[in-house]
């Protein structure tokens, strides 16, 4: 039996325009893929703006938060694109921007991490997999 090669490739355009994942309570998020060219291009840009910033001793907590900020805002932008059934205190089903998305993933941990292992979950992008399609 042979290997076939095609199962290790995805589908670009589902990296580039996401994916909808289930996430709790029945709401969804739309999850781009963190090998996309849109959020390594964000990372390398953030990255040669705040260069000096970033040449800071490694040990300062100053550094750490710099990198948190900067990979929130990315993701926010490139990785977690949408999202349905979300509600913030007594506001429901709050529409998804890329600043809330940014504020939202610096404060919670788990959301972060959830995106993140989404992200980099190449099964989710394959192409032979059926995406979700919207509903407006």
């Amino acid at each position: 039996m042979a290997f076939n090669i095609d199962n290790l490739f995805s589908d670009p355009k589902k990296e580039t325009d996401g994916v909808w994942v289930d996430f709790y309570s029945g709401s969804k998020l739309k999850i781009a893929s963190m090998e996309s060219k849109s959020y390594k291009s964000e990372l390398a840009e953030q990255a040669r703006k705040h260069r000096l910033q970033l040449d800071l001793d490694q040990d300062n907590e100053e550094y750490f938060d710099l990198i948190q900020e900067l990979t929130c805002e990315a993701l926010a932008k490139h990785v977690l694109k949408d999202w349905k059934g979300i509600n913030i205190g007594d506001r429901e089903e709050v529409p998804y921007t890329p600043e809330l998305g940014k504020e939202l993933l610096l404060t919670s941990s788990k959301l972060r991490s959830f995106v993140e292992q989404a992200a980099g979950d190449y099964a989710n992008f394959k192409a032979d997999m059926e995406e979700e399609v919207k509903n407006s």
